[in-house]
């Protein structure tokens, strides 16, 4: 549906790819750990998509579908007819049984005494046999008729309504789509914008009926299975021949499918919606009419040269898929015509899908590298958003949808192209030169029109840089199968030597089985072929989707590898392969694609239940190789890879219910998968998987032929051994049966694990009481086999006699690896002990150097090991040398339990040698040596404790390491011995005191932290409260801080007044007048002339008031008195100034009353009187300069 996804850089993780191709159906509601599996709605991405697969697959379903109705009728036709036809039959032959035998031969006419006597009983056993099978050939018509006549009603019925549906709206977008895109260029845009949002509102709809059908098909799926599960039990049951037990397990496999499906419905309706979300979002046409202008197209920036990856990672490309209109010619005359085709465009290389002329799978044309080819925009077509790609050979006219669309293309070719430039030196870049036909004839393009032609040929010869030539030639699989003109596996159930694959594809068409049955002549490859679009739909979507594995491995899988240029002319598989695995192993290919190694080939296959989780299973198939378990789950549209390593597999459990079988699968941290098995035998697959997982574990692990013929022969021994109890069971015998097993080399395989090569286990009396050659004995029963406490004694990466030793250096410690000694094996182990010399030291040795010897006397490998231990002589005070020596004997009590036994004897090397402490010192000795012992012990409780439930001797070989074997004498190293120099002294101290220091701060760190988390522990414990105190605190801090600037404020005014007023204090002036400034005032009062008044007045008493000479008391009472003076007399001055305007006041009244008066007088009275008018002139002329 959509013209494709965006452009992005694909890398590493799949997540990064196109949204609407990668994000949404992973929001599906699954509780799934995302490290266990991913979950892909490959049908819902194709719908979304419209790819061709998605239209195939819908097609050739609903052709499936109305076969499966047409078959349902006539066989409701044939019902009804059945029992009155069958009746006429009954009696045809009771009319026959009647005449066989005539009375008239028992008159005497043949031998009376037996020849009567043989007819009577032939006739009689005759009628007995024709009376039971009378009864097998009886039907239950009617519960059979109303079975498929309810099936026929409802979900037949039901799911037509959704396909009329669905056939509609395609029907419809597909005519508006062609007639939006016939729109000439000229046409006024806002038309153009008014015509896309109504394709909008088509596409929606036919997009959410895609979905739907999607939707339907999956539940119509689960119920053909229930149906036709009853329908064959409805067939057989009652019969002779019906296997009741057989039917029990199909009926809970129908129940327990069908539950899973009811539980994934509602996660596929999630998953729809999601899906339908994000589709919208990616195809909702732009409002912007330039947009839709194609006159304002710039050809200089189609391209977007931002996608270009900011790092130069040779690694990342381009991709795209979606379809195009390619412009070509039909018929004679030529008729131009614009047809839809998928395009694609991946690592360097472009290529084109479309249906074939039944609709119902998809073909292929040739595949281009972008260097042979030319991009350009074409501004001269009448159609809008052309674009043109011319190569040597043919010229392709292409048209997008819109203009984004148009952009997307010509950037993924532009960084496509440069990106091989670039590369151009690598397989990658060399395959962008090069032309690819279809390399099977089955899957060609098929099309009339004369571009498809032009693109579909048979030969192609590709030019390397040494100037040689590679051919790549197109064959048909009918010939490489068998030569058969045509394949069809209902004739026979095979083709050739494959049998007809029996798994569901993820996209089902008509051509999905060959699709399948052509990996067995063609390689993996990443770029999307008809072969794989007919599987895994057009995007192939397995390559992104494999869980637990490393997606580079496939992305980065070199293109030489790829099966567009390699086609084998005949069968890939060994003569030692069977041919019933065959059709398995190419499932497997076909599934996984780059996922499996070449070399890889499955050698077991069932089929499973896998739990999710507690509430979810999905059906699948387990394809198991010597190197990996391959998964693949398919259930409701919901398919799943995973690619989980038998290296990382510890155990297998199968328990038995009653009516499936419960397989577990263990790793090395637990559980790792669990399923249910209903129809398969349980205990045979845990036997081969056990197998598999054990073979894997040795040094030099069996080869693919010889575990084909094991698994082969266990398969055997398990048929014999259900056929022996079968028969004792026949023969209703209690007698036991004792599990018995093929032969001696199969079970020398099964469960003689060797821990070292080219070494027999001796097979002798298991000895385990020493108690006569030692003198003290320490016995141990474990939870695990005797094979796992003997890898966590001796592996060799255990360190349990290490850390068992008292006084031992630690960075003095050096294992040799085991090597032969006649018939036993020895190590040696250097080590240092930190010895006090006065009490004890090693004999001839004062550095406290020892060497233990390990010898492994015995062994019968999985139940019974024996190893000596001899340690350097230990010299005590007074002269006494003891001989330490040990026995190791661990021994199998059961298959799942083991006792260790550790012998301990101290022997006195000098017997000779007397000393009064050597019995006190030597009981010391052994007390010591005891606690060695049980600190062993104890060290190996823990190490049991930790390899859990299952699989403990594998996980044991992995923890404490295999036996290395060495076939030289083990020649210990000499030690380099280390000067210690003043300077590196310096440099040790001066790193020892950082290293302090950096401790010191994190312990200190650490210590606070820890506080801090306490103290936040214990806050959690009252939330509320903590609010509470929190809304306070906030509060109390606001009021806090308005009460602190206030004050501040206030302090910071009172500060700003001081500070004013102290500056007016500084800059007073003060003015004092002195009694020599008033002389002119009261010169009376002195005698000037006096010589007396002289003296004084030029003593300076007086006129030199600053000198230091004068009394500071006398000068200070003088200047108060001078400035007091100065007081009175500005107070004098202001109290004359007052009375002066107070008596200018009262002289201005009078003269206004007397002006007032004046004219009342002249003016009013009109009096004439000189006088007066003299005085009135006078008062004018006063008034005058008191107004002045």
């Amino acid at each position: 549906m959509s013209n494709g996804a965006r452009v992005q850089i694909r890398e590493q993780s799949h997540e990064q790819k196109d949204k609407l191709h990668r994000d949404a159906a992973e929001k599906a509601k699954l509780n799934i750990n995302p490290k266990l599996v991913k979950l892909i709605s490959v049908k819902l991405k194709e719908a979304a998509l419209d790819s061709p697969s998605f239209r195939a697959s819908v097609n050739y379903f609903n052709s499936q579908v109305d076969q499966t109705e047409h078959w349902i009728e006539g066989l409701l036709k044939s019902l009804k007819k059945y029992p009155q036809q069958f009746n006429d039959f009954k009696e045809v032959n009771n009319v026959l049984f009647n005449q066989l035998i005539p009375d008239f031969l028992k008159d005497g006419l043949i031998n009376q005494d037996n020849s009567v006597a043989i007819l009577d009983t032939s006739k009689t056993n005759l009628g007995s046999l024709w009376e039971s099978n009378t009864k097998a050939l009886e039907l239950k018509e009617a519960e059979i008729t109303e079975l498929l006549s309810e099936f026929s009603k409802n979900e037949i019925r039901h799911f037509k309504d959704f396909k009329k549906n669905f056939e509609f709206f395609q029907n419809k977008f597909d005519t508006l789509i062609s007639k939006y895109s016939s729109q000439n260029k000229s046409k006024d845009p806002s038309a153009l914008r008014e015509d896309a949002f109504q394709l909008y509102e088509v596409r929606k709809s036919y997009l959410a009926a895609s979905l739907d059908i999607c939707v339907e098909i999956s539940k119509l799926h689960q119920q053909l299975d229930f149906t036709f599960v009853n329908l064959a039990e409805l067939l057989f049951k009652g019969k002779v021949s019906f296997d009741e037990k057989y039917f029990e397990k199909a009926r809970a496999w129908s129940v327990a499918v069908s539950k899973s499906v009811k539980t994934l419905i509602d996660d596929m309706i999630y998953s729809r919606n999601q899906i339908e979300e994000a589709t919208i979002s990616q195809f909702t046409p732009s409002r912007d009419l330039a947009s839709h202008n194609p006159a304002l197209i710039n050809p200089q920036t189609l391209i977007n040269e931002e996608t270009e990856p900011n790092n130069n990672n040779n690694q990342q490309s381009f991709e795209k898929h979606g379809w195009l209109f390619m412009k070509t010619t039909v018929g004679k005359p030529a008729r131009t015509i614009w047809v839809r085709r998928w395009v694609f465009v991946k690592s360097g290389i472009f290529g084109l899908f479309s249906l074939a002329p039944s609709k119902n799978f998809v073909q292929e044309t040739d595949k281009i590298g972008v260097l042979l080819s030319n991009i350009r925009y074409a501004p001269d077509e009448d159609r809008r958003f052309c674009f043109e790609i011319k190569t040597i050979d043919v010229t392709i006219m292409f048209q997008a949808e819109s203009l984004e669309e148009l952009k997307s293309w010509l950037t993924v070719f532009s960084m496509e192209k440069k990106r091989a430039i670039e590369n151009s030196d690598s397989d990658s870049g060399k395959y962008a030169f090069g032309r690819y036909p279809p390399l099977l004839y089955e899957f060609a393009s098929t099309s009339l029109t004369s571009i498809d032609m032009e693109l579909t040929t048979s030969k192609a010869e590709n030019t390397k840089d040494d100037d040689t030539q590679t051919t790549v030639v197109s064959s048909f699989l009918s010939q490489l199968v068998g030569g058969k003109e045509h394949l069809d596996f209902r004739l026979s159930g095979t083709v050739g030597d494959f049998q007809e694959p029996d798994i569901s594809a993820p996209m089902i068409t008509k051509m999905t089985k060959l699709s399948i049955l052509a990996h067995a002549f063609l390689n993996s490859t990443i770029i999307p072929t008809a072969v794989t679009a007919n599987i895994w739909g057009s995007v192939n979507w397995g390559t992104y989707y494999v869980s637990d594995h490393d997606i580079s491995y496939k992305l980065n899988q070199p293109v030489s590898d790829s099966n567009i240029s390699s086609l084998s002319k005949t069968h890939k598989y060994p003569d030692f392969y069977p041919q019933d695995l065959k059709t398995y192993d190419i499932q497997l290919k076909s599934l996984f694609d780059t996922s499996v190694p070449k070399d890889e080939l499955v050698v077991l296959h069932f089929s499973c239940l896998w739990a999710l989780n507690p509430k979810q299973e999905l059906s699948g198939r387990c394809f198991v190789t010597t190197e990996n378990c391959y998964f693949y789950l398919n259930s409701t549209g919901f398919v799943a890879l995973l690619k989980k390593s038998i290296a990382d597999l510890v155990a297998v459990d199968v328990t038995n219910e009653k009516d499936w079988e419960v397989l577990k699968v263990y790793g090395i941290e637990g559980l790792n998968m669990k399923g249910r098995i209903f129809l398969d035998d349980g205990k045979l697959i845990q036997k081969k998987l056990d197998f598999l997982i054990n073979n894997l574990s040795k040094d030099e692990p069996k080869l693919q032929n010889e575990v084909i013929q094991i698994l082969k022969q266990i398969e055997t021994d398990e048929i014999k051994k259900i056929e022996k109890k079968n028969s004792i069971k026949r023969k209703n015998t209690d007698a036991s049966v004792q599990s018995t097993s093929g032969s001696t080399q199969i079970n020398s395989e099964l469960y003689s694990f060797q821990p070292f090569s080219g070494v027999v286990s001796h097979n002798k009396n298991m000895k385990t009481n020493y108690n006569d050659e030692y003198h003290q004995c320490t016995v141990r029963t474990f939870d695990a086999p005797a094979k796992a406490i003997f890898h966590i004694l001796f592996g060799d990466h255990s360190s349990i006699l290490r850390d068992s030793i008292r006084f031992i250096d630690n960075d003095e410690y050096e294992v040799s690896p085991w090597y032969s000694k006649g018939s036993e094996l020895i190590r040696e182990i250097e080590l240092k002990l930190k010895l006090s010399k006065k009490l004890f030291s090693l004999k001839n040795n004062n550095a406290g150097e020892s060497v233990v010897q390990q010898t492994i006397e015995d062994f019968v490998d999985m139940k019974y090991y024996r190893i000596r231990e001899d340690r350097t002589p230990l010299k005590i005070a007074m002269g006494q040398v003891l001989q330490l020596t040990k026995k190791y004997v661990i021994i199998e009590t059961d298959t799942k339990t083991s006792k260790l036994y550790i012998y301990t004897k101290l022997d006195s090397i000098d017997p000779g040698v007397r000393s009064l402490f050597a019995p006190a010192l030597r009981k010391t000795s052994k007390s010591f040596f005891k606690d060695e012992d049980l600190t062993m012990i104890e060290q190996i409780e823990h190490n049991v404790s930790r390899l859990g439930s299952h699989g403990k001797i594998i996980k044991a070989i992995r923890t404490f390491g295999n036996l290395s074997k060495s076939d030289e004498v083990y020649i210990p190293k000499e030690r380099q011995v280390f000067n210690f120099t003043l300077n590196l002294m310096f440099r040790l101290y001066f790193k020892k005191f950082w290293y302090d220091l950096a401790s010191a701060i994190l312990c200190g760190s650490k210590l606070i932290f820890s506080y801090l988390g306490k103290i936040l522990g214990e806050l959690a414990m009252n939330k509320l409260i903590l609010l509470l105190l929190g809304i306070s605190l906030l509060f109390n801090s606001f009021l806090v801080g308005k009460s602190t600037v206030s004050f501040w404020t206030a302090k910071k005014a009172e500060h700003l007044v001081k500070d004013f007023t102290k500056e007016l204090n500084m800059n007073k002036m003060e003015r004092a007048i002195y009694i020599n400034e008033i002389d002119a005032l009261s010169s009376s009062n002195f005698n000037e002339s006096s010589i007396c008044f002289t003296k004084f007045m030029n003593s300076g008493n007086i006129e030199d008031y600053a000198s230091q000479s004068v009394d500071k008391r006398f000068r200070n009472s003088r200047h108060e008195i001078a400035v007091k003076r100065n007081e009175l007399l500005v107070e004098l001055k202001i109290l004359e100034k007052v009375e002066k305007e107070l008596i200018n006041g009262s002289w201005k009244n009078f003269l206004l009353s007397e002006l007032n008066l004046c004219k009342k007088a002249l003016e009013d009275l009109n009096v004439t009187n000189p006088d007066l008018e003299i005085y009135c002139s006078s008062c004018i002329e006063d008034f005058q300069k008191v107004s002045a």
